[in-house]
């Protein structure tokens, strides 16, 4: 394992705090919806608009694949949590309702910290062999 500086620490601790705290929203937000139609007790969507429900539960999911794969596999992590944001927005934008980049914009900018998280490693972890075979 190699030594990392403070900036770096302080900056996996943060975009891994903003990921936490977006889950814990996503948990809450979700959750009940989720026990209530599992029960059975949720009231029906309107005609022609099933998929929206399916749509949000596939981004939930996603979503939180993506971040408990991030703990140990960031890229992975950051990436699925793209896709969830591509499967919130996409289809809903393009129905001409731009509501749904509420819950897709945060969760894109979070991936994408992700992806900039895992560059910042891998130039840290060569950056280090370097020097040491020198």
């Amino acid at each position: 394992m190699t030594d990392r500086s403070t900036p770096l620490r302080i900056f996996r601790w943060g975009v891994l705090t903003l990921a936490t705290l977006l889950a814990v929203l996503f948990l809450a937000a979700f959750t009940p919806k989720l026990i209530s139609d599992l029960r059975g007790g949720g009231s029906p969507p309107p005609d022609g608009r099933a998929w929206e429900g399916h749509v949000m539960i596939a981004m939930f999911a996603t979503f939180m694949a993506g971040y408990a794969v991030g703990w140990w596999r960031v890229l992975w992590g950051g990436l699925l949590i793209i896709l969830a944001a591509c499967i919130v927005s996409i289809p809903f934008v393009i129905q001409g309702n731009y509501g749904s980049l509420i819950f897709g914009i945060p969760q894109f900018v979070i991936g994408v910290l992700y992806v900039v998280l895992h560059r910042i490693d891998n130039r840290t972890v060569v950056a280090h062999d370097r020097q040491r075979s020198v």
